[in-house]
């Protein structure tokens, strides 16, 4: 469901009790710190595993192209 932006969305609160209120609203939308500490965890098993993977596939290529003597 799209929400239709309109000029009266655009304009900015009116008062500092709107403007609370609307920035109280974004909150639940934002990452906490315990998300940001388990993505960074997932993140950097990724990149280990990754390179983990790259490593193993460079040592394989270099054996089948150059076969040790």
């Amino acid at each position: 469901m799209a929400t239709e932006i309109t000029n009266e969305t655009l304009q900015p609160p009116a008062n500092l009790s709107e403007r609370v209120a609307r920035l109280e609203g974004a909150y639940p939308h934002l990452a906490t710190k315990a998300d940001l500490q388990a993505m960074q965890a997932t993140l950097i098993k990724w990149i280990v595993g990754t390179g983990i993977g790259l490593f193993i596939a460079t040592i394989a290529a270099l054996q089948v192209f150059l076969p040790a003597s």
